[in-house]
């Protein structure tokens, strides 16, 4: 992941004016993640957390389908518990052993919502090797750089 992770950040350069802040990081039984914010010099108006990068690696050595993934797998909740609306740009790729994917996010009330949030992801039962991931803590104070 970190390699994944090196390479996402050393876009940045490359796309201009967009950066990826990194939010958090970690490891499951399953996957390892890194919540990344997307931020914008030609777009200011966007709230930071506007545009969430979910990246996973596969840390099992069999294949995690995620070919049934939806926005339904993904809740997220603001400081209060309120339910924040999320929007799935484009679903992710199965992957295999050691093999990544990306899950860009959109969330359209980020700019009023209290944080830290929690962004909480869990693949259908019926899919192999499900994911049950929960990440806390998530301060978009950072995204100001």
């Amino acid at each position: 992941m970190r390699t994944f992770i090196v390479l996402l950040l050393s876009c940045a350069s490359v796309l201009g004016a967009e950066k990826f802040i990194p939010l958090k990081s970690g490891e499951t039984n399953s996957v390892s993640y890194g919540l990344f914010c997307l931020v914008s010099d030609s777009a200011p108006e966007l709230p930071p957390g506007a545009n969430l990068v979910l990246a996973l690696r596969n840390i099992r050595i069999k294949v995690i389908d995620m070919d049934s993934v939806t926005v339904e797998d993904f809740s997220l909740r603001d400081a209060k518990g309120q339910e924040m609306k999320i929007y799935l740009v484009q679903p992710p790729e199965t992957m295999g052993p050691e093999m990544p994917t990306v899950i860009p996010l959109v969330v359209p009330d980020a700019g009023g919502a209290p944080q830290p949030w929690t962004l909480h992801f869990k693949s259908k039962p019926e899919s192999h090797n499900d994911v049950d991931l929960t990440i806390t803590g998530i301060n978009l104070a950072s995204t100001k750089l």
